[in-house]
């Protein structure tokens, strides 16, 4: 993933390879981007599929930890993983079957993570004493905000909070993967090795 984010320091081949695949990461983007919009437009249908998918993510990660623990049974952890396998298997459940109180409980818990993780950033950010301590505070009071916004309207919130969430985080993936889809379609093919040495060089004094 590092190599990716530096392009400059890519050899020759791992170039090429990229940028013949530039297509793809275009294509994947513009999907990501259309899903992220449909999302943001039609949030209540997002909301509901976003929760049916962590239900059924649950269920399936449940239903692994129980098998896992019965092929491993006999060591001194047997009992614990399988309480953690059947609650999360029952969390699944509850959520796959009833999604609307799943999303009320997911946005509760979205809330009070927004509100802790912004009272932390805000506390860093004033006791901070660096260029950065400004970019904590902003950061800690939208956090707040949202936080506020997300609990002072629950449960009515439940019904956009999740769809909105991940429909951004789709459109901005999908934003992201265009500029580097484009941006490999221009790489040019001189290799990194040299550019290494280059780079590496000392300079002569």
């Amino acid at each position: 993933m590092n190599s990716l984010l530096n392009l400059i320091a890519l050899v020759a081949e791992e170039r090429e390879s990229i940028r013949r695949s530039w297509g793809w990461f275009v294509a994947v983007g513009i999907l990501f981007v259309l899903l992220g919009i449909a999302g943001l437009v039609f949030v209540g249908i997002a909301t509901l599929v976003s929760v049916l998918f962590v239900g059924w993510a649950f269920v399936i990660a449940g239903l692994a930890e129980i098998a896992n623990t019965i092929f491993r049974k006999g060591w001194s952890g047997f009992w614990l993983d399988l309480i953690v396998g059947i609650v999360t298997l029952m969390a699944g459940l509850f959520i796959v079957i009833q999604p609307l109180v799943g999303a009320k409980v997911l946005t509760i818990f979205i809330g009070v993570m927004f509100l802790i993780g912004g009272i932390f950033r805000l506390a860093a950010g004033i006791a901070m004493k660096n260029p950065y301590s400004g970019w904590f505070i902003v950061h800690g009071i939208v956090s707040l905000i949202l936080a506020m916004l997300i609990l002072a309207e629950w449960p009515y919130s439940s019904m956009w909070v999740i769809g909105t969430l991940v429909s951004i985080e789709l459109l901005f993936d999908g934003l992201r993967l265009l500029s580097f889809g484009f941006a490999v379609k221009n790489l040019q093919p001189i290799g990194g090795n040299a550019e290494r040495e280059v780079l590496t060089r000392p300079s002569a004094t």
